[in-house]
């Protein structure tokens, strides 16, 4: 999930892509499965549990074999593509965060 560095010089939503291809590929509503990479920090990790608190999320955490990095997959109900959007510009909001 990357956004066009152009989409900043014409004021283009970022995620307007993105939103096509859920629209395209994906039958709302659905399980979907959100996958996160952070390094290992409880307040990291403690800043993406508190995305999906209060949700039916299924999370699962891998940590990396040298014990830097924390894998996150999320499998949660979502409603539609900006249900969808809105869970990843949350998460964006955490620094050095991956999504993949």
């Amino acid at each position: 999930m990357s956004t066009n560095a152009n989409n900043a010089n014409t004021g283009a939503d970022p995620y307007e892509n993105f939103r096509a291809l859920l629209q395209k590929n994906v039958s709302f509503p659905c399980q979907y499965t959100f996958k996160f990479i952070v390094k290992v920090d409880d307040q990291k990790h403690d800043q993406v549990l508190a995305v999906f608190a209060g949700t039916d999320a299924q999370i699962t955490e891998n940590n990396s074999s040298q014990g830097k990095y924390r894998s996150f997959s999320v499998v949660v109900p979502v409603k539609d593509e900006e249900e969808v959007i809105r869970y990843y510009k949350e998460v964006s909001k955490i620094e050095s965060v991956i999504m993949l």
